[in-house]
C-alpha cells in the first residue's frame, strides 16, 4: 500500500514573510510521519530555510514572534510565533563532518545558499532525509526515502553515520520497531561494527533514547531483542543482556530475558515508570538463583530474596542513566515490593498494611506492575486476584481510615505534652506503635482515646 500524499497546510504569516524572500521547507519527523501515515504533533515541526540572508531572516521573523539563535555554529534558531504556545526549530542548510567520538566534535559549515540536498545528506536514515516545500508541497528526496518507506526498510545514508554519532544505532533500532521497518543488512552490519562506540556517549543521551523506546514502541521487546542481536545491549544495559538463557522454574515458560521483555510489553505504554519497573523487576534472579536438591524430591529452582537484589540493580541502572532521583526511588520501591502475594483470607487490617507499605501515590503503578508480571506468562496468571485486591484497597481508601501516621488524631507534640518529654527517638517509636494499633482497630483513632493510651501505656516507660 502506497503512503498517503502530502496535504498542503495553510501558510502562516511568518511563513509567508520568509517565502517572499527565500525558500522554506518542512524537514525531519513531521515529513517522515506523514508519509508513513503516522500521527505527528503539529507542535513538533522543524524547518529548513535557504536563499535568504541570516540578517534579513532575523529581521522578518522578529516581527512575527520571539526568535533566538541557539546554535550559532550550526545556524539553528528557536522561533515561537506570536500568540502561540508552540516553538519551532528553524535552521539554515549545513554540511558537517565528525572530528571526534561520541558526537562531540564537528567541522560545521552553514550557508544560506547551500542546496537542500546537501543538508539532507548529513542526516542518519533515508526516511529522515526528506524535505517538503512549504510553498507548493514539492518533495526533495535525494536518497529515495519514500521508496524505503514503501518497502518497509530502514537504510543508512552513509556508512560512517554510526561512527560519527553512535546514538544513531539506538535511534535506528527504535525507528525500525516503532514503524515496523526491517533494518537493511548493510545498515545492520554498520550498526554492529560501531556498537563499542556507544560507551563514549553521555548517560543523558542514552537515557533519552531508551525512554523514547519504552513509550513509543508498542512492544519494547522487539527493539530490545534487536539490541541484543546487534551487541548493543551488552554495552548500554549489560544487566539485561546477562539474563539471556537464565532458566526460571515451573511457573515460567520463558527464560529470564524473555520474561523481562514480555513483562515490559504488558506494562502500560504511556507509563515510563511502570515499563522500567517491569523490565527490571526480576533482574536480581541472576544472582539469587539457587537449585534445591533434596533426597527423594525433584530438584527445584528458587530465587529467594531476588526482589531485594533487583531493587539494588534498579538503583544502579537508573542511577547510571541519570534519571531523576525521585524517579529512581519510586521505581526501586515498586521493584522491591512487587512480590506481594494476595490471598482472599487477608483481613481488612492486612489490606490497610499493604496500602501503608506501598503508599497511596504508588498503588496504581504497583497494580499495573503486578498485572504485567502475571500477563507476561501467557496464561493470564491469577490476574483476578489483583483485581480483587484493588477493589478491597479502593474500599479502604473510601472508608477514610488512618493509612499513615500523619492521619492519626494526635501527633508528636501531643505525645511530648502528655509525657512531659522533649523531641527524640522515643516520640517516633510511640507514634509508630500507636499507628500499628490504629491500623488494626481504626476506631481507636480518636484524639481522647489515643491521648489516654499514651498516658496509660507510656508514662515512666
Amino acid at each position: 500500500m502506497r503512503p498517503p500524499t502530502y496535504k498542503l497546510m495553510k501558510l502562516e504569516k511568518w511563513q509567508k514573510a520568509v517565502i517572499e524572500h527565500g525558500e522554506l521547507y518542512r524537514v525531519g519527523g513531521a515529513v517522515r510521519d506523514e508519509l508513513l501515515g503516522v500521527e505527528h504533533s503539529h507542535e513538533d515541526v522543524d524547518f529548513l530555510v535557504r536563499g535568504i540572508s541570516a540578517k534579513l531572516f532575523e529581521k522578518l521573523l522578529s516581527r512575527h514572534g520571539r526568535l533566538a539563535l541557539v546554535g550559532k555554529s550550526f545556524g539553528v534558531y528557536k522561533f515561537k510565533p506570536t500568540g502561540e504556545d508552540i516553538e519551532h526549530d528553524i535552521a539554515f542548510p549545513r554540511r558537517e563532518k565528525s572530528t571526534g567520538p561520541g558526537h562531540h566534535d564537528f567541522d560545521v559549515e552553514w550557508e544560506e545558499n547551500l542546496p537542500v540536498e546537501t543538508d539532507l545528506a548529513r542526516r542518519d536514515f533515508t526516511i529522515n532525509a526528506i524535505a517538503q516545500s512549504v510553498l507548493d508541497g514539492r518533495i526533495v528526496d535525494p536518497f529515495s526515502g519514500r521508496k524505503d518507506i514503501e518497502r518497509h526498510t530502514l537504510r543508512m545514508i552513509f556508512p560512517e553515520a554510526f561512527s560519527e554519532d553512535p546514538l544513531r544505532i539506538l535511534r535506528g533500532i527504535r525507528f525500525a520497531a516503532r514503524f515496523s521497518l526491517v533494518i537493511e543488512p548493510e545498515t545492520a552490519a554498520a550498526m554492529k561494527k560501531s556498537t563499542s562506540l556507544l560507551a563514549s556517549l553521555s548517560a543523558e543521551r542514552i537515557q533519552e533514547e531508551l525512554s523514547k523506546l519504552l513509550v513509543q514502541c508498542e512492544r519494547p521487546s522487539e527493539p530490545l531483542a534487536q539490541m541484543r542481536k546487534l551487541g548493543v545491549l551488552e554495552v548500554v544495559f549489560a544487566e539485561l543482556d546477562h539474563t539471556f538463557g537464565i532458566e526460571q522454574n515451573e511457573y515460567h515458560a520463558d527464560d529470564l530475558f524473555w520474561h523481562s521483555l514480555k513483562s515490559c510489553d504488558e506494562a502500560p505504554r504511556d507509563n515510563l515508570l511502570v515499563r522500567w519497573a517491569a523490565l527490571l523487576h526480576d533482574l536480581g534472579k541472576v544472582e539469587a538463583r539457587q537449585v534445591i536438591r533434596e533426597p527423594d524430591s525433584p530438584e527445584r529452582v528458587v530465587f529467594y530474596g531476588h526482589e531485594d537484589v533487583s531493587a539494588r540493580i534498579t538503583q544502579e541502572v537508573l542511577g547510571r542513566l541519570r534519571y531523576a532521583a525521585d524517579f529512581v526511588k519510586r521505581c526501586r520501591h515498586l521493584v522491591k515490593n512487587h512480590m506481594v502475594r494476595y490471598v482472599p483470607e487477608w483481613n481488612r487490617s492486612t489490606v490497610r498494611r499493604f496500602i501503608r507499605t506501598i503508599g497511596e501515590e504508588d498503588l496504581e503503578d504497583m497494580f499495573a506492575l503486578r498485572r504485567a508480571d502475571l500477563l507476561s506468562r501467557g496464561d493470564g496468571g491469577p490476574v483476578e486476584e489483583v483485581d480483587e485486591l484493588e477493589r478491597r484497597v479502593r474500599d479502604e481508601l473510601q472508608s477514610q481510615h488512618a493509612l499513615k501516621i500523619e492521619d492519626m488524631a494526635i501527633d508528636g507534640d501531643d505525645v511530648m505534652r502528655v509525657l512531659g518529654i522533649g523531641p527524640g527517638e522515643r516520640v517516633g517509636r510511640i507514634l509508630h506503635e500507636l499507628f500499628e494499633r490504629v491500623l488494626e482497630t481504626p476506631s481507636l483513632n480518636e484524639r481522647e482515646t489515643l491521648l489516654a493510651i499514651v498516658e496509660a501505656s507510656y508514662t515512666d516507660s
